[in-house]
Order: structure tokens, then sequence, then C-alpha cells
């Protein structure tokens, strides 16, 4: 893993960890031994007097496909002792490599409430969504869980990635509002915001591991319960947007499920297909129908293009969807319209328990108990400890320094730290400052496969190229060009994955492009940031102390003048090192400071120097004496 698992410091007896569960207890203390003898007979006697004529299988182990997983909260199926409650907020990001500090983060805690002894594992849903790769990641944590008793709580958005997540629980419960659903993959990225895919090759790819995963979880839930609850149809218009959908209950069995076009025309001969749509298509995602293949919905083009991993269903769970004849026309009836190809299907809180995704309680007026708080989901599953298992803080800080603005503001602050060190040299807090801003820029895109050594070496390679130009070379030649190519590729290319160096998927395009951008921008700031220094450099605090005055405490030396040289002085003056030169430093020369470098070795500071070259851009000296040894006090 990217980032340490938590230890835990032991467990109790009844497998209960107190550094992860928390409940209401007695104090312990030393009593006699006859006493928890008396009283453990007594509640062994109470517990046969009020224990239910019916035994419970542990929550954690398989459900059983026969036995029906009651729709109420609280049953006896559902109750918990331990239950973990692992948080997922926010966006799920992912590298183009298919690493991400949430999904990574995800099975961290998952590990760490297994390991603990949690019954039942609620995954707390506040996301828009994210990457692919991320979602179906997590969603395979959650399915191969060893804890069955997995339960996404929708709190509250479950939009996209997140709603393939919360599908992958044995169960669902949720707040109200709410919002689920929209899982058509779109194209996402802080320059061009997010935009429909309409390249059929990357549909191709994205499709079917979407549908194939909301498939399985359908299947997994309806195997589970023993009857067809959770619709195929409807799972795949989450993502599919142009799913046309009809919600029909069986008049004999109740039994209800979605139908499409053509099995709507099957079962209701002559009927108008129009009407009021339960469901709201998600904005801006509609498309052209097209023909359709076995297994998806009629009129789907979306669904069309992934046939083979429709029709095959290799490795897969089989399906209970009823198989529709004409024989079943009069036998159903259209309890809603559910959607109208217009766009991915989102749900609401009410929307979720009318199509059977929800298992919340439904209030005598029809409306739905939300679960709100920690101790509703305590309620839920009649549980004694309940622990959140949130992000630590390292995972959180990895996600803000590599979020797009803040890495800008970070190369930003980098390159004003190295402008100000590079034209005052031998200050050291600004090189330092800049030093750390390069640390925080690099090391979080390191961690999650976003940059490697060779780009860091680039970096570093430019920063040393371009002081070879400032302090050793005169004029602007081949190793301040060279090193601006280098510190500005390196910097471009941490924002692509390891291996990434010839993008050709939208994806990395979008990357290379994220990271053209933010390093523009940070130089625009930058470059401003610098203007606003040299001409405030006097009356800001922190910078005034860079500046050497003379005896008359006027300013001798502005901040850019360094940079440029000065027409008075000529090769064969002499002066007086103020700082020492490593290689770079001040000289007093005719009484004014100026800006110098060393041209062999070490200088120490008062040493006696001459001028060995001079131009516009820079001052070479040499060593003629170094300050004398101060000898032993003779005054008395």
């Amino acid at each position: 893993m990217l980032l340490p698992l938590l230890t835990l410091s032991g467990a109790t007896k009844g497998g209960c960890p107190p550094n992860l569960y928390s409940g209401v207890g007695t104090p312990h203390r030393t009593i006699p031994w006859r006493l928890p003898v008396a009283m453990g007979l007594l509640l062994i006697a109470l517990a046969a007097l009020l224990a239910p004529a019916q035994t419970t299988p542990p929550a954690s182990g398989p459900a059983n496909p026969a036995t029906p997983v009651p729709m109420v909260p609280g049953v006896a199926a559902r109750q918990a002792t331990n239950v973990a409650i692992i948080t997922i907020h926010g966006e799920i990001d992912e590298s183009s490599d298919g690493s991400s500090v949430m999904a990574t983060s995800v099975q961290r805690r998952l590990d760490l409430a297994v390991r603990s002894g949690a019954d039942a594992i609620v995954f707390d849903i506040d996301t828009p969504g994210g990457g692919v790769r991320a979602v179906l990641r997590i969603s395979s944590m959650i399915k191969q869980c060893p804890v069955r008793n997995t339960v996404a709580w929708i709190n509250t958005q479950a939009i996209s990635g997140g709603a393939i997540i919360a599908l992958a629980c044995r169960e669902i419960i949720v707040n109200d509002p709410v919002i689920f659903g929209d899982a058509m993959p779109v194209a996402a990225d802080p320059i061009r915001g997010v935009s429909p895919i309409d390249n059929e090759q990357i549909l191709k790819k994205l499709l079917p591991p979407l549908v194939a995963d909301v498939r399985d979880s359908a299947r997994r839930f309806n195997n589970s319960f023993g009857a067809y609850v959770r619709d195929e149809y409807l799972m795949q218009a989450l993502i599919a947007n142009d799913v046309e959908l009809w919600f029909v209950r069986n008049k004999d069995t109740g039994e209800r499920m979605c139908i499409d076009r053509a099995e709507f025309e099957l079962l209701f001969p002559g009927q108008t297909t129009t009407g009021p749509v339960r469901l709201a298509g998600a904005p801006g995602t509609s498309g052209p129908r097209g023909p359709t293949v076995e297994g998806a919905p009629a009129g789907s083009s979306k669904l069309a293009i992934i046939a083979d991993v429709l029709s095959a269903d290799q490795g897969q769970l089989a399906s209970s969807r009823p198989v529709l004849s004409s024989a079943d026309a009069g036998r159903w009836e259209v309890l809603a319209k559910a959607t109208d190809g217009t766009g991915a299907a989102v749900l609401g809180a009410e929307d979720m328990i009318f199509f059977g995704l929800a298992v919340n309680a439904v209030a005598p007026d029809g409306s739905v108990v939300p679960i709100r708080t920690d101790k509703d989901v305590a309620d839920f599953f009649q549980s004694t400890y309940l622990k959140r298992l949130d992000q630590n803080w390292s995972e959180g800080l990895v996600l803000f320094l590599t979020s797009f603005w803040v890495r800008g503001l970070i190369l930003a602050v980098f390159l004003i730290g190295l402008f100000v060190e590079m034209t005052h040299p031998g200050v050291s807090l600004p090189g330092f400052i800049a030093l750390i801003a390069l640390a925080a820029f690099i090391a979080p895109p390191m961690l999650i496969g976003m940059a490697s050594w060779w780009e860091v070496a680039a970096i570093l390679a430019g920063i040393a190229l371009i002081g070879i130009e400032i302090f050793v070379t005169p004029g602007f030649g081949v190793p301040g060009i060279l090193g601006l190519i280098l510190l500005f590729g390196g910097l471009v290319t941490t924002f692509i994955p390891q291996g990434g160096l010839f993008p050709t998927t939208q994806e990395a395009q979008s990357n290379l492009l994220q990271g053209m951008v933010t390093v523009v921008l940070a130089m625009v700031t930058a470059g401003a940031g610098f203007y606003v220094i040299a001409r405030h450099m006097r009356s800001i605090p922190f910078f005034r102390g860079m500046i050497l005055v003379d005896a008359g405490e006027e300013p001798v030396e502005p901040m850019l003048r360094a940079m440029a040289g000065d027409e008075d002085i000529g090769v064969g003056d002499e002066g007086e090192c103020v700082t020492p030169m490593r290689p770079a430093g001040r000289v007093i020369i005719d009484g004014r400071v100026v800006d110098a470098v060393a041209e062999f070795g070490y200088i120490p500071e008062n040493s006696r120097v001459r001028v060995v070259s001079a131009t516009p851009f820079r001052i070479g000296v040499e060593l003629i004496s170094e300050p004398p040894a101060s000898g032993p006090d003779t005054h008395g």
C-alpha cells in the first residue's frame, strides 16, 4: 500500500477491540468471584426467557438464497453487534495508470474493519463519482469482503461511480433527500469541464466493465433475496443514456420489473407508450437510439456496441429475470413509465424505495423514513458498538496536494522562491522555501504513480543549468535554454503517469493539457509575484533585510540590478566581500555593493577581491587576500 495501515492495540474476549468499537459499559474493577458467577447465572436465565424461538445465522456469514431478507430495518437477519462505517466522501481520484488514493484508503479501512471483528460494514457515500477503474476496484473490494453484511448509506449523493459502489453492497439505505444514478461515463477535467464521450472506441472500453459490474451486483442481490427485486434493465439505464423503460407488476405474483419498448408492445398491444416519466434523465447525456442486442433493452445504441459482453454473460451469475411472451398479455399492469431514453436515470429517495433499491422503512403517509445520523445506523442494525473509519491525515493530505489549484499554487511559490534565491544568493531562506515547495509538488504525485525519478532528475537538472547560466557563464546561451526546457518539461510530466511519454488516449491527453496549463498559469502567477516583490521590496519587512545599505542608510542595490551588471565596474577593479562567495555573493567596489561570482572556489567574507570579468549580466572576481586572522586583544 502507499499509505501506512492503522494498528490495533488488542482485543477483548468478545472479539471487539476497544480502540475500534466503543459502547457503554461499567468500569473495570476487582470484585469477589461469587458475584460474577451469580450474575452470569442470572443473565443466562434471562436470556433463556427472552430468546426468540428461531435462531439467527451469523451476520458475517453468506446469505441463504432460499431465505428472503425482510425489507424492513432492524430485522434479525440484519442485526449486528459491531458496525464499522467507512466514509467515501468527495471525488474518487484516479491516475491514468489506475492508481487511486481513495481506493487504497478504502481497502486499508476495509481490512481494518474485517480484522477487528465487524459484523456489518456501512459505506457512508457522498460522492459525485470519479475514475472508472478506481470505482470498479472499490466495487470488487466490497463483493469480495468476507463480511457479507455490507450496506451502502447514501448520504446524500451517490452519482456516477458512487451509484456503482452502492449497488455492490448487499443493501442500500438512504438519507432524504438523496441523488442516485447518472453513471454514464463522461470526460471530465478542470480545464474543459465535463463533456460526453462520443468516441465509440472509448465507449467500447468503458461501458462493458460498468454494465457487467452493475448486472453482477443486481444478480447477486436477487440470488441472495430469492426473488427478482433489483431490475437489470434499470441498472443498465443508470449507465446507458438512451434506454426507454416501463415499470410493471405481475397481477398474480406481485413481481415487479422494468420492460423495454418491445416487451411493452408484447404485453400491452395497441396501448400508447407516452405518458409521464417517473425518473428524470441526467441533462446533457441524451443520444440517438440504435439497434438492440440480446440481453439489452430494445432501442439502446450505447448497449448495442457491447453486444459480446451482454450476450455472453461469461463468468457471471445466471439472470433470474422473467422471460415474457405473448401469453403474458393481460397478466401485467403498468406502474409507471420509468425512463424515456433522454438521459441516464437519476433517482431520489422515494424512487429508491419505489423501485426496490433502498430498504428504509416507510411512514404511514408513504414518505421515506430517512437514515440521517450514526444513531439511526446503530438502530438499523440494533448494534452495540459503532465506529467510523475515516481517511487518515496522510491520505487526505495527498488528495489535497494533488488537486489542480493547490498544485498550481505550490508551483508558483516554488518559482518565486527560486527566483529570489538566485537573484539574492546567500540569503538561504527563499531557497529553503523553494525546496519545501518543490518537495510538496513532487512527493504526492510520486505516491500515486504520477511522477517518477527521471522527472525529478529533469527538474533538478533544469534548475542547475539555469543556475550555471546566471552565476557562471555570461549572457543567455545553451545552458539557460536547456535548463528552461528541462524544468518546464519535468514539471509538466509530473501530471502524466509513469510510462506516459506518448499520450494517445483522451484521458492521457487531458492530463497533459492539465499539466501544461497548470505550469503556464503558475509561471504567470510567479511573474506577477516577481514584479510585486521587485517594486515593493523596500517596504516589505521580510525582503527589506535582503537589501544591503551603505553608511547613509540608503538602499544601494534594487532586487533585479544584480542580474544587469554595472557599466562603471570593469576588469581590474578591486573591492571587498561583504558576504561569503559560494560562488555567488556580494562585494563592495568603489563604495557600491554589487552581486558577483567567484571564478575560482570559495572566498571568505571580508576578503580582498579583484574583478576579472565584467558583462552586463555577470561580474566575476578572484581572491587577492583573505581577511587577517583576529589576534589577541592588546588593549589594556
